[in-house]
């Protein structure tokens, strides 16, 4: 049984901290600045005068960069309000974004580079393996907007919302991912340089990562918010 972490090293972050204190401490956070829309510089303000600045909820802001920080943290109860629910979709939406918009791409221009190196056999096999993994990832994200993101926001508008309907299988990404990770460790040939193979791997595994804490989010703080509203909506 998983361990509910509610007194990690991220749980000691504070609404008085400064901005520059959070990202020397945990530069792995910039990645949610960036799918919150929010930009340099920052000054000497806190994270609660940015959050003000630009529109954020300081606790949901904290709470999302506990969760990217430590993939065990889970929220208590109390710390959840339901006029979060549109806020945790909203930068579910931008992780997708960021996914489709940035890591997926990014990735591939490594496999761009590695590809020259490769003979015609193994740039055909490793050039539809990505583009399967590639599409496989789209159209799961594409579910997802279409199911869960869709049904949170019609019921935010009013319509029933089943929480049984909202479950959308996350193993098969980690099985591909190890799967394409294994053939550029295993399969490539010895002319495709070292370091292009560990700078794509390493784009790999960052997104292997990031889509466990994407999902961290959804089963941790998006599927308890909308349990909240159901039942809100019930009394």
């Amino acid at each position: 049984m998983n361990k509910i972490n509610y007194h990690s090293p991220a749980a000691s972050l504070a609404p008085d901290m400064k901005i520059f204190e959070l990202i020397d401490a945990y530069p792995v956070l910039l990645s949610v600045f960036s799918r919150l829309g929010i930009t340099l510089p920052f000054g000497d303000i806190s994270v609660e005068q940015m959050c003000r600045r630009d529109g954020h909820s300081p606790e949901l802001f904290l709470l999302l960069c506990r969760m990217h920080i430590d993939t065990s943290f889970r929220p208590r109860p109390s710390e959840l309000r339901e006029d979060m629910l549109l806020s945790v979709v909203g930068y579910l939406r931008a992780t997708h974004r960021y996914y489709t918009d940035y890591m997926l791409p990014h990735a591939g221009e490594h496999l761009d580079e590695i590809l020259s190196y490769c003979d015609e056999l193994s740039r055909s096999m490793l050039t539809k393996f990505y583009s399967d993994y590639v599409s496989y990832i789209r159209e799961h994200l594409e579910e997802e907007e279409q199911t869960i993101f869709a049904s949170v926001e019609s019921a935010a508008a009013g319509e029933r919302l089943n929480l049984a309907s909202l479950e959308v299988p996350h193993s098969d990404i980690d099985d591909r991912t190890n799967d394409i990770a294994s053939l550029i460790i295993k399969c490539l040939p010895e002319a495709a340089p070292t370091q292009l193979r560990c700078a794509m791997l390493s784009h790999i595994y960052a997104l292997r990562d990031d889509l466990r804490r994407h999902y961290n989010v959804e089963v941790a703080l998006l599927r308890p918010l909308i349990a909240q509203t159901i039942n809100t909506s019930k009394q």
